[in-house]
């Protein structure tokens, strides 16, 4: 199950400018070079997710603090909060910072960021090895614009929990955003060895190497993150300009359609433009 969710990162290319008509001239600027710097880096998914996620995670922080039954601490309160805990101070702790995070978590949706800082920072003095709540942080500071902040919180995450792919394919986008594609690449690789079908560090490594014009090396990771998450219209999108790139064009026409049938414009506008109804899914 996947852990607290707080954002989802999505790199895509665009097409090099809006398509105000269907005229063969403007055929040369429908799509846009992959390796043009103009990326736009986008959220797949918005704030509410903090409270989606939280109910299903394997973390918990709730479910975590239940009373387990039969269980004495050493002042003789029956139910403490977990079996490892022997003082009734730690149960205490626990329960404090599964406040804070709560409080962190509320408000974060009502867009209160500085009082949710100041919520995850308190949480954290009762529980320094929340790797979830330094993760929060960093995404929190990345709303902000504070970019350094948030890759110190990322990799504080990482630093507790090494399987944290959602910081780990964080701190692969900050890279991106500096310049950093070596170190990028190495995030995401990382990513995906810990959470092998993780679609979005697949997604993310494909267009990073589609911009640097390996192009089957992007279509290999397009590729799989369409076999992970085949709802994502934008790894068509990328891998279909990865197929053009290469002079594929029925395969990229094919791409372009199925994003065009789950809704993108630019799918539909790539179909329009280059593939005169070649587009059609093939069976």
């Amino acid at each position: 199950m996947q852990r607290v969710i707080i954002f989802l990162v999505a790199i895509t290319f665009l097409f090099a400018c809006e398509l105000n008509d269907k005229q063969k001239d403007e055929k040369s600027s429908v799509v846009a070079s992959i390796t043009d710097s103009s990326v736009i880096i986008t959220y797949s998914k918005t704030d509410e997710i903090i409270e989606d996620e939280l109910s299903e995670t394997e973390y918990n922080i709730e479910e975590e603090a239940k009373p387990l039954s039969g269980i004495i601490s050493k002042s003789g309160n029956i139910g403490a909060e977990r079996g490892t805990i022997e003082d009734e101070d730690e149960a205490l702790k626990l329960r404090r910072a599964r406040t804070e995070f709560n409080n962190g978590v509320t408000y974060y949706k009502q867009g209160e960021l500085d009082k949710a800082i100041e919520s995850y920072k308190s949480s954290l003095e009762y529980k320094p090895d929340n790797d979830i709540a330094f993760h929060n942080l960093g995404k929190i500071y990345y709303d902000l614009g504070q970019k350094q902040l948030s890759m110190s919180y990322y990799k504080d995450a990482i630093r507790i929990n090494s399987t944290d792919s959602l910081s780990l394919v964080a701190i692969g986008l900050l890279y991106y955003e500096n310049g950093n594609m070596k170190d990028a690449v190495r995030y995401y690789n990382q990513c995906i060895d810990v959470a092998p079908k993780f679609s979005m560090p697949y997604f993310n490594r494909g267009t990073l190497f589609g911009q640097q014009k390996n192009y089957q090396l992007a279509i290999d990771d397009l590729t799989k993150a369409i076999q992970y998450d085949n709802q994502n219209s934008e790894a068509y999108i990328n891998r279909g300009l990865a197929y053009f790139y290469l002079k594929q064009m029925d395969i990229a026409c094919n791409d372009w359609h199925k994003a065009a049938v789950m809704g993108n414009p630019k799918g539909t506008q790539a179909v329009d433009i280059y593939c005169s109804g070649k587009g059609k899914e093939k069976k």
